[in-house]
């Protein structure tokens, strides 16, 4: 199935050192979980290991590309509470995103995030 395979793939990122792809099968097998029910919380342990790795080894960049990662899944989620609350407890993470596409990604899901709270306040 494909989750494990998504399984296999992570185990084979974190074997290989490739935080940054490790990131993106975390993420694909997040929603895989979530959509079929299996665990309402899948991935978050992979999440808050790997930011508080980031935080110890002083890897900014690493941590601000899981941020968005968070991000995005509470978006694709539609969880705007939580989405909201996470925008601003993640302050201006865009610093540490200059030359990257990942930037432009959480200057959209920030505006999305801002729009949705607009529109319910």
């Amino acid at each position: 199935s494909i989750q494990k395979e998504l399984e296999v793939a992570a185990h084979i990122m974190t074997l290989l050192k490739q935080d940054d792809k490790k990131l993106e099968v975390i993420g694909l097998l997040t929603t895989v979980k979530k959509l079929r029910g299996i665990d309402a919380e899948a991935g978050d342990e992979i999440l808050v290991s790997t930011l508080a790795t980031a935080a110890s080894n002083g890897d900014s960049l690493l941590s601000a590309t899981v941020n968005v990662m968070k991000l995005s899944l509470l978006v694709f989620y539609q969880e705007w509470k939580e989405a909201v609350d996470f925008v601003r407890k993640a302050g201006n993470i865009r610093q540490f995103l200059s030359g990257s596409f990942v930037s432009v990604r959480y200057t959209f899901l920030e505006a999305l995030t801002n729009l949705k709270a607009a529109q319910s306040a």
